[in-house]
């Protein structure tokens, strides 16, 4: 493998340079037993020449049997790190790693280059320097790569739609009425007659929200670890135990280091390889429906990936207070925060300058231009317009007041595609295939530890586990 190369190529000679001088140190010791005739030092000796032995052999197939190793999680998966030649395999085709991948993120929805269909293995997808694939060989690591991607995207999305809605809810919930008394003595009360119809909605968006950013976290710190552990840890660490693996000394800390660098390259990834897997064939069952409903998906083909957790906008618009949102609008403006520059963003902060998001416009289009007019046709001009923004107000707040309306969230948020069962959805993506990573590597380093002769004292990881 390249990176392994790259790594052992200057240390091979102190490799080789080890095992000569542990060579000539041990038959030392075996002539010495000899001349002292002390049966110990030669039974030592002897059982250090089959370590030396097996280090070396350690060192020739160090190279060969990693590239036999991965070749063979590969096809237990059932993939290739080298795509078969030929007529390239439609998106989520049946037994392919094919799938529509977003190739860049410039705030510009529906072009035709966001969403690509690539093979996750293939040499298209990392040929960019600035691909998260790039330099990434094996095809059960980019896998896993992607598939955390497509769960942060999912619960990023999810995130959005729950702060849109909780934008106008948390801001009603805090109207005022103020009731003012003036005789001889003046006193005035105030009283937020719609907080109580909000309070317990807005709560629950609020631990859905936080919820979900720390998913996103927690998957995004899992997508980081794995790339590091591609381009970093595994290659230096597997060098690195099989240098230290040559002594006598540090040959329990070698065999260690080159057990969890195999277990950590091969099998923590392999479970998040096969849950892209299942991933991979439940949006195939679910591309033809996601691309001709335009309820669920009104992008179309601008938006090929369907989802597989993140269903809370599959009923098109949902209600926010003072109109409906739809859920084209909420992605466009997703993808237009994405795309700002610091700039732009300052912008949008001090200006306003939102693009889709509803806002609560109380002005009316009667007041125009006075140029030309008496002072009482300006006077008239100004009370219609007065007497407009006075009814759509009245109008907006008296659809706020009705309880029916305002209690929609709270029973949507329990029904099927609805807020808690989308988190949860969420929650198992994120959470499920790491579990049983994590409790396969550490079972994995003690097995090959073993065989390498390292040190298998991990007992406080597995009590951890």
């Amino acid at each position: 493998m390249p990176l392994i190369n790259e790594f052992w190529d200057p240390w091979i000679w102190f490799g080789y340079g080890s095992l000569g001088l542990a060579t000539i140190l041990v038959s030392l010791v075996y002539v010495l037993s000899g001349f002292l005739m002390n049966d110990r030092m030669k039974t030592w000796a002897k059982m250090e020449l089959t370590e030396i032995l097996y280090s070396a052999i350690i060192i020739v197939l160090a190279l060969s049997a990693v590239k036999t190793v991965d070749a063979v999680v590969q096809g237990s998966l059932g993939v290739s790190n080298v795509p078969a030649v030929g007529t390239p395999a439609s998106c989520y085709a049946p037994g392919e790693t094919t799938a529509f991948v977003p190739t860049r993120d410039t705030g510009v929805f529906g072009s035709a280059t966001y969403y690509r269909c690539l093979n996750i293995c293939g040499d298209g997808i990392a040929n960019d320097p600035d691909s998260i694939y790039h330099n990434i060989d094996s095809c059960h690591m980019r896998l896993g790569v992607w598939y955390l991607r497509e769960i942060f995207d999912e619960a990023k999305d999810f995130a959005f739609n729950i702060y849109i809605d909780y934008i106008y809810t948390s801001m009603i919930a805090e109207f005022t009425i103020n009731i003012e008394f003036l005789f001889e003595k003046a006193g005035f009360f105030t009283f937020n007659p719609w907080r109580g119809f909000f309070t317990m909605e807005n709560t629950v968006k609020e631990q859905v929200f936080d919820w979900t950013m720390k998913i996103m976290t927690l998957t995004k710190f899992q997508e980081v670890m794995l790339h590091f552990i591609s381009m970093a840890l595994f290659p230096a660490m597997f060098v690195t135990g099989v240098i230290l693996r040559t002594f006598t000394f540090t040959r329990r800390l070698g065999g260690l280091l080159l057990a969890m660098a195999i277990a950590l390259y091969f099998i923590f990834p392999a479970f998040y390889a096969f849950g892209a897997l299942v991933m991979l064939d439940i949006k195939g069952q679910a591309y033809e429906d996601w691309i001709n409903n335009a309820e669920a998906n009104p992008q179309g083909t601008d938006n090929p990936n369907p989802p597989v957790a993140n269903t809370m906008y599959l009923a098109g618009d949902f209600a926010v207070m003072g109109g409906d949102f739809s859920t084209r609008e909420a992605v466009d403006e997703l993808r237009y925060f994405e795309g700002q520059s610091p700039d732009d963003h300052l912008r949008y902060m001090e200006q306003g300058d939102a693009r889709y998001i509803p806002r609560f416009d109380l002005s009316t289009d009667e007041y125009s231009d006075e140029s030309g007019l008496t002072q009482e046709e300006v006077d008239e001009l100004q009370s219609n317009a007065l007497e407009s923004a006075r009814e759509a107000g009245d109008s907006w707040f008296d659809k706020v007041s009705r309880r029916g309306k305002d209690s929609d969230f709270i029973t949507f948020a329990w029904e099927r595609n609805g807020p808690v069962e989308t988190l949860s959805r969420i929650t198992f993506w994120s959470l499920f295939f790491s579990l049983f990573s994590i409790i396969g590597t550490i079972a994995a380093i003690r097995s090959l530890s073993i065989t390498f002769g390292g040190d298998i004292e991990i007992a406080g990881l597995t009590r951890l586990i």
